[in-house]
């Protein structure tokens, strides 16, 4: 799901209070606040690229290998309280 952000038009055509809504790419933007009904419109912004600190980077710097060579164990829960040595 996208997160997309709007922001609530004022009568007197300023800009009011800013919100995030969680919905489909499918979905049409809203035009109208969802609860208290005053005009809205999106917020444009540029994509978020999570490259540093992305999913894909974590996994990476907690490879066995990696932990082996800094001198850390990985452990596993084994479901009865206790935890598995996995390197």
């Amino acid at each position: 799901m996208t997160l997309r952000r709007y922001i609530v038009i004022k009568p007197d055509g300023a800009e009011g209070d800013e919100f995030e809504v969680d919905l489909p790419p499918e979905v049409p933007d809203f035009t109208h606040h969802p609860v208290t009904k005053e005009p809205c419109r999106r917020v444009l912004e540029s994509p978020t690229l999570t490259i540093k600190y992305g999913e894909a980077a974590m996994k990476q710097g907690l490879s066995d290998k990696r932990l082996a060579r800094a001198g850390f164990q990985r452990l596993e829960k084994d479901g009865k309280g206790g935890w598995n040595k996995l390197n």
